[in-house]
């Protein structure tokens, strides 16, 4: 459906509110001068008291400029109450998504670097890693700006979590993105492409951003997926074992803490 592709967090979105609600703002004081026309200049009365008519007519036209900046008084309240964004990625901090303003500062001066090991899990290097490179891409090219890292768990030398990472560090491109996009839009484009359901929101960790966690769909049953955002990087983890969305979180916090130096 057209509506499902609206980004509702988007300025487009929060400025096409205002220009609606001021829309029906002007059409409301068209009408009210219109149909108050006939009204607002009396004709003379019968009398011919000239002079009362023209007073009546100004009180009357007074009036009607009252209601007039009334409407156009509260439509513009309610116009300025409707305006609220959600911020782009790159505008967000540290101190979670929706803080506006200081996304670069916070960022300043940190990096992302893949971590040889978190929580038990070793980065693949070597042979082993070139293979499940090969399994993951499957002939496709990585977008420019980021990163691929595959992690074994047990030391069998098989894939257990792989990980991808953007920065905008890395590519132009994706600082284009970050300025456009919202967190809330990035999450959505992720978790529409790997067909995910049951996304849940987490707690986003000292890095603030974003968080969340969703299961895909594969030959093997459903895989946990993560996301994470903030100003600079986004990462996307896949757990290729089963687990849960709690701990496929969990683990996500720990491997996004590690990369971020």
């Amino acid at each position: 459906m057209i509506v499902a592709s609206v980004d509702t967090t988007s300025q487009s979105y929060a400025l096409g509110q205002v220009i609606g609600i001021l829309s029906v703002a002007v059409v409301a004081i068209v009408l009210l001068w219109r149909l108050t026309r006939s009204w607002r200049a009396p004709s003379t009365p019968a009398d011919g008291d000239g002079a009362g008519a023209t007073r009546e007519a100004g009180k009357r036209r007074l009036l009607i400029i009252g209601v007039t900046v009334l409407i156009a008084v509260v439509a513009a309240a309610k116009a300025t109450a409707s305006y609220h964004p959600e911020p782009r990625a790159s505008e967000t901090s540290a101190a979670g998504t929706g803080s506006h303003g200081q996304g670069a500062q916070a960022a300043a001066g940190r990096s992302a670097v893949l971590p040889d090991s978190f929580s038990g899990y070793q980065l693949m290097t070597g042979d082993a890693a070139q293979r499940a490179e090969t399994a993951v891409l499957a002939g496709r090219k990585m977008p420019a700006g980021s990163k691929l890292g595959f992690y074994d768990k047990d030391g069998d030398g098989s894939l257990d979590l792989f990980v991808t990472v953007s920065s905008v560090e890395w590519s132009p491109k994706i600082r284009k993105e970050k300025a456009e996009k919202s967190i809330t839009q990035e999450f959505r484009d992720f978790f529409a492409g790997a067909k995910a359901h049951d996304v849940t929101p987490f707690e986003p960790g000292p890095y603030g951003g974003g968080l969340s966690c969703g299961l895909s769909p594969s030959p093997e049953g459903d895989q946990a997926v993560c996301a994470w955002s903030d100003a600079t990087t986004f990462g996307g983890v896949r757990t290729v074992a089963q687990t849960t969305l709690n701990d496929a979180a969990g683990l996500t916090l720990a491997l996004r803490t590690a990369t971020m130096r």
